[in-house]
């Protein structure tokens, strides 16, 4: 697929702040700025509306082709199990919104263990095909502009789904909107300044990567994210307070994930953020 572009951007798509410069450019070309406020990194100019229709159209044989477990389901449901375990330390069952469902591992798993679930994904026909097959209310279109309750929700649930949006800095307004004071945010997203991506950044620049910037994966995602500012920022626009923070774990044994002492270290390729609406 062809990658269509839209214009630059003169402001950071997290934060709004216009106090944002070129960082580097991938293997392909692809620009990325960083922004002198919030300090997150992003695409720019980012891909059109189009492109972005009709990749994420396609988006699920892609999931399974490059995701970590591959077709394996029964790592992706201890994972997710292991995810929301973590959330019902600081919150009952209640309402649960699964933003970026995927094949709805997250949503069986929330339902079996007593939450009310509902959904959303991009693509309208694999919305319908969720809905059909888990009798889930599921919504599409743009996120931003679906109409959803405020002060509704106990939990919003985004396993590596915030790296994907060109705006989410108007995801983060809608979760906040929608979230009941008190309420849960949980996501995953890749950590842009773990070890492995730090040694990468050197041999770049020593010109010893023939791919260089390949571990932004900018055919997909649009906005890198380092924890502890990420954190930051959630607190000083988002209005959330941060509970906890650790690497996204990904070694499953007997089909229980592995937890670690080690994890509250953010050396890994990914890190969950656990966050309540203050």
């Amino acid at each position: 697929m062809k990658f269509t572009f839209d214009k630059e951007l003169g402001e950071c798509i997290l934060c709004g702040s216009r106090d944002t410069k070129f960082y580097t450019k991938d293997h392909k070309g692809i620009r990325i700025f960083k922004c002198n406020n919030c300090k997150m990194k992003f695409m720019n100019p980012q891909y059109t509306d189009q492109y972005l229709s009709d990749f994420y159209a396609e988006y699920q044989k892609k999931d399974f082709k490059h995701h970590r477990y591959g077709d394996e389901e029964n790592p992706r449901f201890a994972k997710h199990a292991d995810n929301i375990e973590l959330v019902e330390k600081y919150i009952k069952p209640g309402k649960f919104f699964s933003i970026g469902s995927g094949n709805g591992f997250d949503m069986k798993v929330a339902r079996d263990r007593g939450w009310e679930v509902e959904g959303y994904e991009v693509d309208p026909v694999f919305t319908k095909e969720l809905a059909d097959k888990f009798s889930i209310q599921m919504y599409s279109g743009k996120f931003e502009e679906i109409d959803l309750p405020a002060n509704s929700y106990d939990c919003v649930y985004m396993n590596h789904v915030i790296e994907h949006p060109k705006n989410p800095g108007e995801y983060l307004a809608k979760i906040s909107n929608i979230l009941k004071t008190g309420g849960i945010l949980y996501m995953a997203t890749p950590n842009i300044d773990s070890l492995s991506i730090k040694i990468k950044k050197t041999l770049d620049f020593l010109g010893l990567r023939k791919k260089k910037g390949s571990y932004y994966d900018a055919w997909q995602h649009l906005t890198y994210y380092n924890p502890h500012r990420f954190s930051e920022l959630l607190t000083t626009k988002f209005g959330f307070e941060t509970l906890h923070m650790s690497n996204d774990v990904k070694q499953i044994k007997n089909g229980k994930v592995q937890n670690s002492w080690m994890d509250k270290y953010l050396f890994k390729s990914g890190f969950r953020i656990v966050l309540r609406k203050k």
